[in-house]
């Protein structure tokens, strides 16, 4: 036995410590191999998911603000030529949605007739692109610097007042040939941005810019910076996004992402880019740390693994005498847990062995449930036969006599069912009581008992358990099931009932007398009532 002891320890600790060895040197030697382009797909595929992000925040906040003004030429085109309701409409616009820094209202020569605060009122701006291009259908203008507004505005802090232009014909109404010119303030812009790299978290080694469709950078980048010209960036002529690991103005190599504004739905976008850089370091970092967090914890994990593998072959011995124990215990008819082992023949053997006798046993057991439950259910309607409401019965009895228990007792029989029996044949009054059991089943709740007592009677058992039952709403919603039509081969027909009621003092009498009861209330029902509706 010590021989085998001694083997099987050694199994152990050279099967496990090998494994995990093996595995860890395989791992760190493909991962470093792998590294370099492993790490620059997943991570520019990284930087690229995060600056479509912002492409496409951008697109969408244009697309919305452009339905701004949108919305206001057709409040426009409705108010018709009174200034003062205009006035009111373009402001209460501005107030509304403060990145709209100015919007008027230009008549068909170009002069400003309304605008948000009075600010250019009365200018002529006849000769402005806004202005030009805008009465002939919907335009929208690259991000500039103000040069009229920028004297009647307030200027930001972080750089100078930078507009987009958005303007349209009305179009409608009697103010159809007037233009609607809106500048929106390129600090929204800056709102996106910030939102978009509020998710870097620590990550300063990540810069986003957005260019303009000249290569100049309009967002993310210093004031002075001048445009970019990175050979990715043509890239963008036949593709929506590119990434690869390019060389900047400053020398260094990064890996750059850059993805074009395509615009959302009905905007076509202004050609502008959006472009973000991040340190090769920062990108190959990850995977430095990986392959060391690899080598260590396979070294770690194998000097584990020896240890527990000694101990679980020292202790082999253990779960064969426990499964001895249990195949003697078995065979004394006890019920005992079966421990589960495997890889060594004699363990295995003994645990095969106990297994099917187990599966004996609970084979045996199933079919004597089957068995009970032929018993006591009627096989034609699967309901509770007398030999399930006895068995009912005995097991709630005891909880039913110490809390003084009441049971109603509703004892049922079919009106007109031997006709239909005998003139259309057993099928059919089968089809029909099974139809009829399942109706009387919905009418009960869920806790309340349903017994097919033999040919057509019934019996339903409602406690007060959960709350007092609705006895006369029971029995009316059980004769209007019972009554409605039965379509079986093609025939047309109707059933009635007869219910007798009693309540079941559990505490004082036996269900028989009950029952008895209830059959004599059933009986005076069917005396007094020829159509079998009357319920006493």
């Amino acid at each position: 036995m010590r021989i085998f002891t001694r083997s099987l320890k050694t199994q152990f600790i050279e099967a496990f410590t090998l494994l995990i060895l093996l595995s860890s040197c395989f791992l760190a030697a493909i991962t470093g191999r792998e590294a370099s382009s492993e790490a620059r797909y997943e991570r520019g595929l990284l930087l690229t998911n995060r600056v479509q992000s912002l492409a496409k925040a951008l697109d969408q906040s244009m697309w919305f603000w452009i339905k701004e003004v949108d919305t206001l030429r057709h409040t426009v085109g409705l108010i018709g030529g009174d200034m003062k309701k205009l006035s009111i409409a373009v402001n209460r616009l501005q107030d509304t949605m403060p990145a709209f820094a100015w919007i008027g209202l230009m008549n068909p020569q170009g002069k400003v007739f309304v605008a948000t605060d009075g600010v250019l009122e009365g200018t002529d701006l006849s000769i402005c692109a806004i202005f030009r291009q805008g009465k002939n259908g919907l335009f929208v203008g690259d991000v500039r610097k103000a040069s009229l507004l920028a004297q009647l505005l307030p200027q930001p802090e972080n750089g100078p007042l930078k507009f987009v232009d958005i303007s349209m014909p009305i179009g409608e109404g009697e103010l159809k040939d007037w233009v609607l010119v809106a500048h929106l303030s390129w600090a929204w812009a800056r709102e996106v941005e910030e939102f978009i790299l509020s998710g870097e978290g620590s990550d300063t080694n990540t810069k986003i810019m957005v260019l303009g469709a000249d290569g100049s950078v309009i967002l993310g980048g210093d004031n002075n910076e001048k445009p970019l010209a990175l050979p990715l960036l043509q890239e963008l002529e036949h593709s929506t996004s590119a990434w690869a690991v390019e060389t900047w103005p400053d020398g260094i190599a990064y890996l750059t992402a850059a993805v074009s504004c395509t615009g959302f739905k009905d905007y076509d976008g202004l050609q502008w880019s959006v472009v973000a850089r991040q340190s090769l370091d920062a990108a190959y970092e990850p995977v430095r740390r990986l392959v060391a967090r690899i080598l260590v914890a396979g070294l770690l994990l194998a000097v584990l693994f020896a240890l527990v593998a000694g101990y679980i072959a020292q202790r082999t011995i253990a779960p064969l005498k426990a499964l001895t124990a249990a195949a003697d215990r078995l065979s004394r008819g006890e019920r005992v847990t079966i421990p589960r082992n495997r890889g060594i023949r004699e363990i295995e053997v003994l645990s095969a062995s106990l297994s099917t006798l187990v599966e004996n046993l609970t084979r045996t057991e199933k079919d004597r449930n089957r068995i009970q439950h032929a018993a006591e259910r009627d096989a034609l309607t699967g309901l509770l036969n007398r030999h399930g409401l006895a068995a009912r019965i005995d097991e709630a009895m005891p909880s039913l006599t110490q809390n003084q228990g009441l049971v109603e007792l509703l004892y049922m029989d079919l009106d007109g069912f031997k006709p239909i029996n005998d003139a259309h044949g057993h099928h059919v009054g089968d089809a029909v009581l099974t139809i009829l059991g399942q109706r009387l089943t919905r009418c009960l709740r869920k806790d309340d008992v349903l017994v097919r007592l033999g040919g057509d009677e019934f019996l339903a058992l409602l406690g007060h358990t959960r709350g007092t039952p609705d006895i006369l709403r029971t029995i009316n919603r059980i004769r209007e099931d019972v009554g409605a039509p039965i379509s079986i081969d093609g025939l047309m027909l109707r059933i009635g009932i007869s219910i007798g009621h009693a309540t079941w003092h559990c505490a004082n009498e036996s269900v028989e007398d009950a029952l008895k009861r209830a059959d004599s209330e059933l009986y005076m029902a069917k005396r007094t009532s020829k159509a079998s509706q009357e319920v006493l």
